[in-house]
């Protein structure tokens, strides 16, 4: 009974230091009503080693930020000893996030999102977008057991700068944290609007018309095809040079390829301009005389979706190149983003790609 009661005058404590502890000086950029509720859990048969910290970030439902908290949340309570670049990866493939992201290892330093340098965990990992200015970052953190969470949480949000990102600003600075590991994310709320828009977050590729190119299997061009539906399917609304990034990142080209953006106008591949598209990017080899070339345009909602890709076969040069030919050209669209690319059917040993 005595371990009863001192557990719950414990709890008592923390709850009135929750309400009591925000900071006088917080800064004025980001959002000042997203700060931490902390919350020990207890039960009354609990031994002492199973009581959790457990930080919550005050987080609207159905926005990105909740999202991603509560898939963090169940992959650490199910898995409290998931890595924190673990973590980071799966938190950087969340359908929320609809830009291409990439996670990667942090040690202490100073880091992206924070005007002065974070330290006092033992590993941690940060993940956000892989190119463009989007005011988005997150990161997971692993402390030492036995650390104080909640001080690190606090110096977190203190040290939070929403516009580290010199183009942009985040709207939402949320932390919290599970035991040991602490989540940290900055993101705008421009993210909300876009996850509000389908059950899941983002549109619903599934609804999107596809018209699938006739391609000989087993080659670049189906591959090829097979990646930039999976692209849409894991994110539904990526940006052209993020779908061409992706395509250039895939393991069947076996060349350094590069992605850019290209405007309305001469494009390699073609012996007449191409108009009619929104925003697009290219992907093919950094150097060397190789036919390959690839697309992907973004088209305005509405637009005649076949008609464009009737001018791409229409215009389409498989010899653009002189010193060599394209064997395949391979023209497909998910909704209203159309795909591209003209290359050998081979791997240029002229053996079957595996």
């Amino acid at each position: 009974m005595k371990k009863l009661i001192a557990m719950v005058l414990s709890v008592a404590m923390v709850i009135s230091f929750a309400a009591c502890g925000k900071k006088e000086d917080q800064k004025e950029s980001g959002n000042n009503d997203n700060q931490a509720t902390v919350t020990v859990t207890v039960t009354p048969e609990a031994d002492e080693e199973d009581k959790v910290t457990f930080i919550i970030p005050e987080i609207s439902e159905n926005t990105a930020g909740s999202a991603l908290w509560n898939a963090f949340l169940a992959t650490v309570k199910e898995k409290p000893d998931t890595s924190a670049i673990d973590l980071a990866n799966k938190l950087s493939t969340n359908s929320v996030i609809q830009f291409m992201a990439g996670a990667m290892e942090t040690e202490p330093g100073y880091l992206a999102g924070f005007s002065e340098e974070i330290t006092g965990f033992e590993s941690g990992a940060t993940y956000g977008p892989m190119m463009g200015s989007i005011a988005f970052v997150g990161h997971i953190f692993k402390l030492a057991d036995g650390a104080d969470v909640n001080a690190f949480v606090e110096n977190l949000k203190s040290k939070a700068d929403p516009r580290w990102n010199i183009c942009v600003s985040a709207d939402f600075v949320q932390a919290g944290a599970y035991g040991n590991t602490v989540y940290f994310l900055m993101y705008p709320a421009s993210m909300d609007q876009t996850t509000n828009a389908g059950e899941n977050g983002g549109a619903d590729v599934s609804e999107a018309e596809v018209i699938r190119p006739e391609v000989k299997e087993n080659t670049w061009g189906a591959l090829l095809w097979e990646t930039f539906e999976a692209v849409m399917n894991e994110q539904p609304t990526p940006s052209a040079l993020d779908a061409a990034f992706a395509l250039s990142m895939d393991e069947t080209i076996p060349f350094v390829a590069v992605s850019s953006e290209v405007e309305q106008g001469y494009l390699a591949g073609f012996d007449e301009e191409i108009h009619g598209f929104k925003s697009a990017g290219s992907f093919g080899p950094m150097i060397g005389s190789i036919a390959f070339i690839g697309y992907v345009f973004e088209l305005e909602d509405g637009a005649d979706v076949n008609a464009f890709m009737a001018t791409l076969s229409e215009h389409s040069n498989p010899r653009w190149n002189i010193c060599v030919e394209a064997d395949q050209t391979v023209i497909g669209a998910v909704g209203n983003k159309v795909f591209f690319l003209m290359c050998p059917e081979t791997n240029g040993e002229k053996e079957p790609i595996e």
